[in-house]
């Protein structure tokens, strides 16, 4: 049997104001920048890419945030967030309007359940990784959701 696991990473991405990069995506609606990893890429290489070509701009990843897995469909989410640097706000046939948004506007504009979950994570601030696994059938079901400390534990 051949079994592959396609592998996500994306970032909440905010500039000096405390605003939230927005893209627009044909497919889901408004979400945060993000994609698969191409075979041969890092995490890193695959942020910054998929970053800069949905929406123009060139930013610092800044810390991690989570991991989240679809287990019906083997998808599996890096979640991570970034400072922004550089660059024009651009369009791009993945994302057909570039936004900045507070943070209250991005949970209104965000409708897909899976991709709010996830910004809710990014947005808590909390020093836990957050990681769930997930199906989407008829709505969108947590099978699981733990927090896990960020970092060495002590054994002693």
């Amino acid at each position: 049997m051949h079994k592959t696991h396609m592998v996500s990473v994306a970032a909440m991405v905010t500039n000096e104001r405390g605003q939230i990069l927005l893209v627009n995506s044909p497919l889901r609606g408004w979400e945060y920048p993000g994609g698969l990893i191409e075979p041969g890429e890092t995490f890193q290489q695959a942020l910054h890419r998929e970053i800069r070509e949905e929406s123009g701009v060139e930013v610092e990843i800044t810390g991690f945030v989570g991991i989240c897995k679809n287990v019906e469909r083997d998808i599996v989410n890096i979640d991570f967030t970034a400072r922004y640097l550089s660059g024009e706000l651009t369009p791009s046939e993945e994302s057909t309007q570039v936004i900045w948004a507070t943070p209250e506007q991005a949970m209104e504009l965000i409708t897909f359940p899976l991709t709010k979950k996830r910004l809710a994570n990014m947005l808590s601030g909390q020093q836990e990784a957050a990681l769930f696994c997930f199906k989407r059938n008829a709505a969108f079901e947590v099978v699981e959701d733990i927090n896990l400390s960020i970092g060495q534990q002590s054994l002693t």
